[in-house]
């Protein structure tokens, strides 16, 4: 019995076998069909299919972390999961390339482990911008390498990008700007460098635009710039190669003419404001004419003037108005004329309708005064030291605090205290002239000796330091050691045109002086008349 039972044994096991496995494999298949994925079970996955896929080895699990302040590398690591004892053969792994102990706040931490078995596979940490730590964790095979990486945008990039336009105001840097956007610092240092041989970004200025394209991915990169530079220029930088690349791009400019007219009443400025002048073209018009009219004394009503002078238009919109092409003033029935000329070779300027040049050697005075206090003589009586001596200098009284300029280009030869003369400055001019400047009450900031100074350049202020008895200034002018009166000092004019060049000046005057006559471009019509 035991050996007959012992021997049909198997036999029954075998049958309960067979009729249960179709009831296993049924339990299977529904197992393969509720872990497969959305897609597949809408496609009708096959049995085989279904079985092949569940054999499949779980995905890693991918941790991106954010170091907060106070957070360490044990900290971070034993959050999630890891062992003290393999911390410590990760941060010894580590060592040759970084201190993993050293880790910064706002700097990415990625983790990755196995969706087998949890274990931690992969390590990556962001050392800086353009390096990160990377370590590949095979049990207690532990292989760590310091990867370069580049946060500029690759020339093949297909994500989107956002525009973003400002108007910088007063204080606002490109540094500022771009790093408000979340740009990073590597990114802006690198967009800057790139730009030097154009512009420097660290002299943008308010009031002009910045447009920016930065990708709507993190971390954020700068696509393109462009900047403002002027009416007529726009920087644009753009990656290349893992740096920037930066250009001057000229916009598209559109010069027309304009014509004014007005007559003086009270003052040169209040009459320009009504013929429809802004205050830079007047104060132009004043400086053309400053070597033959003192606008401060010598302007009367019933004066006149009419000047044709640019209107430009940048990308069709209008910016402003540019340089006088002619002018003609009447200062007390004496006519001046001034024709703007280039003759394309460097020599450029505004000439008379002869031809001689409108610029003087110097200005009719150094300073608006209120009067002439004292004038050039050899015989007055010192109000202060009541004796008789020669004045041979004018004196211009004017407010204390009066800018005081250089009567033409030349080079500081004295800047001091004189007995009697108190703060003085002497400069050196073209054809052995000298001018004197006396009783200032401060020096202009940089003004020193040796300083070459520029026409019209502001040297100092009115004051009354040494011998005075208010506020003036002390002029004087030596030509070829002597003195002589300023007031009867002759216009020194350059070399007039000659040859060739007078001929081509002559054309372009009778051009212009037409202009002057022609009322259809008046500013006040709002003739724009462009390519005349």
């Amino acid at each position: 019995m035991l050996r007959s039972g012992s021997r049909r044994l198997p036999s029954i096991f075998f049958t309960l076998l067979l009729s249960l496995l179709p009831l296993a494999m049924y339990a299977c298949h529904d197992n393969a069909k509720d872990n497969a994925p959305p897609e597949s079970k809408a496609q009708g996955t096959s049995y085989s299919d279904m079985a092949t896929t569940s054999c499949i080895e779980p995905k890693p699990i991918i941790r991106t972390l954010t170091v907060d302040k106070g957070n360490s590398i044990y900290s971070i690591l034993m959050d999630n999961g890891v062992s003290d004892a393999d911390i410590h053969k990760i941060v010894d792994a580590a060592r040759k390339y970084f201190d993993l102990s050293k880790i910064l706040p706002a700097h990415k931490v990625v983790l990755v482990f196995s969706g087998k078995d949890q274990s931690l596979i992969r390590l990556e940490y962001e050392v800086s911008e353009i390096k990160k730590l990377v370590m590949e964790i095979h049990g207690e095979d532990i292989n760590a390498v310091m990867e370069q990486t580049n946060p500029v945008l690759p020339p093949d990039f297909a994500g989107k990008l956002k525009e973003v336009n400002v108007k910088l105001k007063k204080g606002q840097s490109a540094y500022k700007t771009l790093s408000d956007l979340k740009i990073s610092p590597f990114q802006i240092e690198e967009i800057s460098e790139s730009a030097k041989s154009c512009f420097d970004l660290s002299r943008v200025k308010p009031g002009h635009e910045m447009n920016i394209w930065v990708s709507v991915s993190i971390p954020v990169r700068l696509g393109r710039l462009e900047y403002q530079v002027d009416d007529f220029r726009r920087l644009v930088v753009t990656p290349l190669e893992g740096s920037y690349a930066a250009e001057l791009k000229d916009l598209k400019v559109e010069i027309s003419y304009a014509r004014a007219h007005g007559v003086i009443k009270d003052n040169l400025y209040d009459s320009g404001i009504t013929a429809g002048l802004t205050p830079e073209v007047i104060m132009s018009l004043a400086d053309i004419f400053a070597w033959d009219i003192n606008f401060f004394k010598e302007i009367r009503p019933g004066d006149s003037y009419t000047l044709v002078f640019e209107k430009y238009y940048v990308e069709g919109k209008f910016k402003g108005f540019g340089r006088i092409m002619a002018a003609r003033f009447v200062n007390q029935g004496k006519k001046f004329t001034a024709i703007y000329f280039d003759d394309g070779k460097g020599k450029k300027g505004y000439y008379d309708e002869t031809g001689r040049p409108v610029h003087k050697l110097f200005l009719k005075a150094p300073l608006k005064y209120t009067r002439i206090s004292s004038r050039f003589t050899y015989h007055r009586f010192h109000p202060i030291l009541h004796v008789w001596r020669p004045h041979l200098g004018v004196d211009y009284a004017a407010p204390m605090g009066t800018p005081i300029v250089a009567l033409g280009d030349g080079r500081v030869i004295y800047k001091g205290w004189i007995r009697g003369y108190g703060n003085s400055i002497r400069i050196r001019h073209k054809n052995n002239y000298y001018t004197y400047y006396a009783h200032l009450s401060r020096y202009a900031r940089g003004i020193t000796k040796g300083k070459y100074v520029h026409q019209g350049q502001v040297i100092g202020y009115v004051g009354m330091t040494g011998l005075a008895t208010g506020p003036h200034l002390d002029f004087r002018v030596r030509h070829n050691g002597r003195f002589i009166n300023p007031l009867r000092l002759k216009p020194v004019a350059g070399p007039p045109l000659k040859g060739e060049d007078l001929a081509f000046f002559k054309h372009v005057a009778a051009k212009r002086l037409a202009m002057l006559e022609d009322k259809s471009l008046n500013v006040a019509m709002g003739t724009d008349n462009k390519g005349i």
